[in-house]
């Protein structure tokens, strides 16, 4: 479990569900999949950087592993029902620093910071050893870049409990 009032959403169990409800495409929610979506496929083949898959009943699920949602709204675009809100922010999920963070053990890495273009993960030299990297969770807006990007696995999204 993460923090008071969020779930964390690992890798590994983004795919088994065994921490709620996967995580879904940008501009869509839990009961928009569940009351609109076919399960049809259209969205997770339209999406160019391959981050959608196909989750229970079908239903598109994300998974950062291999990149991150670039929001250029091709699933939207594919998708004949209304199951995308694209007047809405894309989503409420954000980054989290878990832990094992090597930097936590005083080895330099910057690989998350690096790819980060929204600036949201910011390093902090005056933390000993090394640094450390925080989440400006204003600045944030989930894409999933970081994930990809950390070898360690010591980045994962949360979301908010609820809808």
């Amino acid at each position: 479990m993460g923090k008071s009032g969020s779930q964390t959403v690992s890798r590994r169990a983004l795919f088994s569900g065994r921490h709620g409800a996967p995580l879904r495409p940008p501009w869509t929610t839990q009961t928009s999949i569940q009351n609109a979506c076919t399960g049809c496929g259209d969205c997770i083949a339209a999406c160019p950087e391959a981050i959608l898959f196909s989750g229970p009943a079908n239903t598109p699920i994300v998974s950062f592993e291999s990149g991150e949602c670039t929001f250029c709204e091709a699933c939207v675009q594919a998708c004949k029902e209304p199951v995308f809100d694209i007047a809405s922010q894309p989503w409420a999920i954000r980054a989290d620093i878990a832990d094992n963070c090597v930097m936590n053990i005083g080895i330099s890495c910057r690989l998350c910071t690096d790819i980060c273009e929204v600036e949201a993960l910011v390093f902090d030299l005056s933390q000993r050893p090394v640094g450390k990297v925080s989440v400006n969770r204003n600045l944030c807006n989930g894409c999933g870049a970081c994930v990809a990007a950390c070898t360690f696995s010591a980045i994962s999204i949360m979301e908010p409990l609820g809808d």
